[in-house]
């Protein structure tokens, strides 16, 4: 595979088939029901019907998106079926595509991540989700900020927060990157912007429902769920009775303290790429609602964390149980049986990105033992 992915035009070429094929599989096997739930959610916020709850009739499962996004899907919504999946899987894969090129990486470095990732993506994109976008706009902001354009770089926290939530995640890097009283400011423009937006529609007591049940409907989905995460991994292999919430209050803890350390350490531009991969894996791992399809988040922290590490063999095996478990094991190559019997059920996908994330979480408490490369980029 690094063979394969040493060219770039090699990359663009298999990135432009898979653009082609998997929209096709998709809509003939009848498996785009992620399309279906975007684009019908985007039928109910025109009709001012209830976007989160179940309308067995339509699809299956539940919107849990941010009620801006229902809006912002309109340009694939009233396409046909078969042309806005197309539409959405090519744009998905774009800006994906664009945001690792961007990235402020020597050829090899970024060859390598598009090499590592595109399993990962794949399997995102034929779930037809909005994962590889969160990824993308973490590292846009990354980029941005890097390049002194703040303000562009301002837009990508909103658009993850009004997208999904936990994209809102990468604001963080404005705390860290020189913070500025203006680029906050920039921060709460944005916000201001999208959190308006539906008020093209809906009148402002409106709009606080659409957040109200948004709420009812995320506080539902942590009382039901572990994800494939660290939590759910350990639940299920120990057979804890623990709260789920406990699990990312410990998780929260690690990340403010993360932050509280570099800020007054003042070490963020020589550990900033390797604390980029740690949020990408971070905002996943502790996520009661990840499922396989979101790992091409934690997968595109990996694979950055990878070309800034020392490359030592305790990485290498880090790298490869990443690739094995967690990159292969939804694929056909996975054996069935062992995919069934051990890594579905034990949550086993999140146990590459877990000991690399804990790997990183040393790192950047105690830098002076010198586990990780230092960059300065």
């Amino acid at each position: 595979m690094r063979n394969f992915f040493r060219n770039l035009k090699i990359v663009e070429i298999v990135y432009f088939l898979a653009a082609i094929i998997i929209p096709l599989q998709r809509y003939f096997h009848h498996h785009y029901n992620n399309f279906t739930i975007f684009q019908h959610s985007c039928f109910h916020f025109f009709g001012r019907t209830n976007l989160y709850i179940e309308y067995p009739k339509e699809y299956y499962d539940l919107f849990l998106y941010n009620p801006t996004f229902a809006l912002l899907f309109v340009p694939f919504a009233y396409l046909p079926i078969i042309v806005g999946i197309y539409a959405w899987v090519a744009f998905v894969m774009a800006v994906y595509y664009f945001s690792v090129r961007l990235l402020p990486f020597n050829s090899k470095e970024k060859l390598f991540i598009y090499g590592f990732t595109f399993i990962e993506l794949v399997t995102s994109l034929e779930n037809v989700q909005t994962n590889p976008l969160i990824a993308s706009f973490i590292l846009f902001t990354f980029i941005f900020l890097e390049k002194e354009k703040n303000f562009k770089a301002s837009v990508f926290p909103n658009l993850g927060f009004f997208v999904k939530g936990y994209g809102a995640i990468s604001g963080i890097l404005f705390f860290l990157k020189k913070p500025k009283f203006r680029n906050f400011l920039y921060l709460l423009f944005w916000f201001v912007i999208l959190l308006c937006l539906p008020l093209v529609y809906y009148s402002p007591a409106g709009l606080i429902d659409l957040y109200r049940e948004w709420k009812v409907s995320l506080f539902s989905d942590l009382k039901i769920n572990n994800g494939v995460s660290i939590m759910g991994m350990l639940i299920s292999i120990f057979k804890l009775n623990v709260p789920v919430i406990w699990f990312q209050i410990a998780g929260l803890l690690f990340f403010i303290s993360t932050v509280i350390v570099i800020f007054f350490r003042k070490n963020y531009e020589q550990v900033k790429a390797i604390f980029l991969s740690y949020i990408l894996i971070w905002v996943i791992i502790f996520n009661h609602d990840s499922e396989s399809a979101t790992y091409i988040i934690a997968v595109t922290g990996v694979a950055i964390w990878y070309v800034n590490s020392s490359k030592s063999l305790t990485d290498k095996i880090l790298l490869a149980l990443t690739f094995i478990f967690t990159v292969l094991s939804p694929t056909d190559i996975f054996p069935d049986f062992l995919f069934k019997k051990l890594v579905y059920p034990f949550a086993l996908k999140a146990l590459g990105p877990s000991l690399i994330w804990m790997k990183i979480q040393i790192s950047l408490y105690f830098p002076e033992n010198k586990v990780l490369k230092d960059v300065q980029r």
